[in-house]
């Protein structure tokens, strides 16, 4: 049997998914990578599709489809899945305020473990990011994310 892992890694960039896995190894959290998005949504399509735990950790800049498409073909197959976007060029805006939270590469390990436990409680005790402070952890501001919706819970959550 089959059990889910707890983060999925999309990501171009051979040396960025050997990178992330180890952190996820670091921080005792099991992974399994992708190196692009289709290779993800046609593994989504499968019958041993198992959705991770936590979340998918996604690269913004890919050449097939951005991170910002991939959310939107992920959260059509399914809707509440979290995804991390990340990308190694802050300042550029969001396309749109579909991830649970935006990291800048290099990952600071501290705000990731940060972030994982977080989203434990988010799955523990309901979704309600304004007791879970989920918007002030991550790197949104060097996404320019004013405004942003939880993908779980909705409503606008102001940094």
């Amino acid at each position: 049997m089959s059990f889910p892992v707890d983060v999925d890694i999309v990501d171009d960039d051979e040396s960025m998914r050997i990178l992330v896995s180890s952190l996820m190894d670091t921080l005792n959290y099991q992974a399994q990578v992708f190196s692009c998005p289709t290779d993800y949504l046609e593994y989504m399509s499968s019958v041993n599709y198992l959705p991770p735990r936590l979340a998918i950790i996604s690269d913004v800049d890919m050449p097939v489809m951005s991170g910002y498409e991939f959310i939107n073909a992920v959260r059509k197959l399914h809707p509440h899945i979290r995804v991390l976007i990340a990308t190694g060029s802050p300042g550029i805006p969001a396309l749109d305020d579909s991830a649970c939270f935006y990291l800048v590469k290099p990952f600071d390990l501290k705000k990731l473990k940060r972030i994982f436990q977080v989203i434990s409680l988010c799955d523990n005790n309901g979704p309600n990011p304004d007791i879970l402070k989920c918007t002030s952890i991550d790197d949104r501001n060097d996404f320019c994310v004013k405004c942003w919706e939880c993908p779980r819970h909705g409503g606008c959550h102001s940094q």
